[in-house]
């Protein structure tokens, strides 16, 4: 295993912090890493025009500097699907991570291999995820590939700021199995002329979560307040106003969640209201 450095766009280098790999040598960059490695993404735009997929195994994919290296499609517009960013991949023993991105426009699909149990998992870890329109995704901002049910994924202490079409959906029930802990989830339902889908199943583990959307009227009917812990909901739908164990349901008092600041104002119930168990 190593570390090696790699930076946006196309050229030549050999991996080291003084002269990284472009993401063009990207296939290079996995090798070089191998299983237990890590790839430090140099703080920049990573701008992709087609699905990206870290699936090398048991590579840690992560931001160099805490959101400094920003991953994005362009080309897409209004009723456009989001891009995908796919983390892990069938042939996997360990799983890949990935961490400390901010990703702006892009839908996180987990190809999550069979068999894989607790740190071996797929793992979003510390990642800014946000769009600035609106885009129907159909299948969910986070999916586990179709035809597997039931494995587990990781996403942790993320920041989701989502604008919602009208066919999108926020979860899919392949994720019943997911570690879901520390995220913070704004649901800009806006153009939504019906209501979205959160997944029809709990999660293994949900705790230490922000669950807010800007439209309660608008939000599907599925529960999760009630197989949740130490986690706050506010306008999900009449379903999570009440359950699970030292939930609040109060305004968790975001900055700015219209524009993406989902920091907590000092006055916020949800400040040292977490569990470290």
């Amino acid at each position: 295993m190593a570390t090696v450095y790699i930076q946006p766009s196309t050229g030549t280098g050999t991996g080291t912090a003084s002269d990284p790999y472009y993401y063009s040598q990207l296939a290079s960059a996995e090798t070089a890493a191998g299983s237990g490695g890590t790839i430090l993404f140099i703080d920049g735009a990573y701008d992709f025009t087609s699905d990206v997929t870290w699936a090398a195994d048991g590579v840690t994919y992560q931001s160099l500097n805490p959101l400094g290296a920003v991953l994005t499609r362009t080309g897409l517009s209004s009723g456009n699907n989001a891009g995908e960013l796919e983390v892990a991949g069938s042939g996997n023993t360990i799983a890949s991570r990935v961490k400390n991105f901010k990703i702006v426009n892009m839908k996180v699909w987990f190809y999550q291999p069979s068999g894989l149990t607790g740190d071996n998992t797929p793992l979003l870890q510390g990642c800014n995820i946000s769009t600035n329109t609106d885009l129907s995704t159909g299948t969910g901002v986070f999916r586990v590939t179709a035809g597997i049910s039931g494995y587990p994924v990781r996403i942790l202490d993320n920041s989701i700021h989502w604008k919602f079409g009208s066919s999108d959906a926020f979860l899919t029930t392949r994720l019943n199995s997911a570690t879901v802990e520390g995220n913070s989830f704004y649901f800009d339902l806006g153009s939504v002329s019906g209501t979205i889908a959160t997944a029809s199943s709990s999660f293994t583990s949900s705790k230490n979560n922000i669950f807010m959307s800007s439209d309660n009227s608008k939000m599907g009917s599925d529960s999760k307040a009630a197989s949740s812990t130490n986690c706050c909901f506010y306008q999900f739908h009449s379903v999570n106003t009440s359950g699970g164990t030292d939930n609040i349901f109060a305004d968790p008092q975001f900055v700015d969640s219209a524009n993406g600041d989902l920091r907590l104002r000092p006055s916020s119930p949800c400040i040292n209201a977490g569990t470290a168990s």
